[in-house]
């Protein structure tokens, strides 16, 4: 499989808007979403007349390009309807609230017992190591190994460790390792570090369920093999103007389905990862889970 990248610094779309002569009803959309995964637009309507639409700044969430998110209609059908706009969109889901309970599958083999480490923010190294920030896990694993899903969720982008938009000079990989990220329903973002590039098994746009094989596990040093789980979201700060700001990245810390029980792992430990229908069929939509049900009478 060739490597696919796909990068956040892409065309910009367009917001378009359709006007019926006969009703002079407006129609807006989303013209030119290329990449896969949501979009959330944020909306400024402002100097609104002939309408009953409140000005504000409005939250989209867009799935597909050429969908439409607002409709605005005359009280007086003589007259058009005045307005004046600005917008802003941001690749994924922004401002999203993010299942903080969820439980993900270890992103490695359920057959044997496999050490996972916490990985620290190294921006916080005047803290003990036990107050320092999670942000992913590093699972231990051997040469050949494949790295699994850990949620549902669309493969958003692949990319080297240079090329990524979350900087962690604190989680090394080798040349020829890749990161792969995938976007959740809720907001969330997983990102998969230290994969072979030659050696992938999805491609940017693919949809993964929890357990779809990714890829091999890579090497940070050219013998010892592992990878890490890293979680995100986006949002931006109480009183950030979306129009004007940046979203923050923050991490999520993860809990994870194992022989033990679902657990926060807090510490290094051993632990063997478990996967089971629960984890599967959570994540179906109705008919999904009705043609799972018939096929597994």
């Amino acid at each position: 499989m060739s490597l696919l990248l796909a990068v956040e610094a892409v065309a910009r779309p367009q917001v378009r808007v359709k006007r019926d002569p006969a009703t002079k009803v407006l129609t807006f959309y989303l013209e030119g979403k290329s990449s896969p995964g949501v979009l959330t637009l944020y909306f400024d309507l402002r100097e609104v007349s002939n309408c009953n639409q409140s000005p504000g700044v409005y939250r989209y969430e867009i799935a597909q390009d050429g969908d439409s998110f607002l409709t605005l209609r005359p009280e007086d059908k003589t007259r058009d309807v005045g307005y004046n706009s600005a917008y802003r969109t941001f690749s994924g889901r922004v401002d999203s609230p993010v299942d903080t309970m969820f439980v993900y599958r270890i992103p490695a083999t359920t057959q044997r017992p496999l050490q996972i480490t916490p990985v620290r923010d190294d921006r916080d190294m005047d803290r003990p190591e036990s107050e320092r920030r999670i942000i992913g896990y590093s699972v231990g694993l051997e040469e050949g190994d494949t790295v699994y899903a850990a949620r549902r969720g669309t493969v958003l982008w692949i990319l080297s460790p240079a090329d990524s938009p979350v900087k962690r000079p604190d989680v090394k990989t080798t040349a020829g390792t890749v990161r792969l990220y995938v976007e959740h329903a809720d907001g969330s973002r997983g990102c998969y570090t230290c994969l072979e590039a030659e050696h992938l098994l999805v491609g940017v746009g693919d949809e993964v369920l929890p357990g779809t094989p990714l890829g091999l596990a890579g090497s940070y040093d050219g013998e010892h093999h592992f990878t890490a789980f890293m979680l995100t979201r986006r949002a931006f700060d109480p009183g950030d103007d979306p129009l004007q700001a940046q979203p923050r990245t923050r991490y999520v810390k993860g809990r994870f389905a194992t022989a033990e029980g679902d657990l926060f792992i807090g510490e290094k430990r051993v632990c063997q990862g478990v996967m089971n229908d629960d984890l599967l069929l959570r994540e179906l939509s109705k008919r999904e889970l009705k043609r799972w049900r018939a096929l597994h009478r």
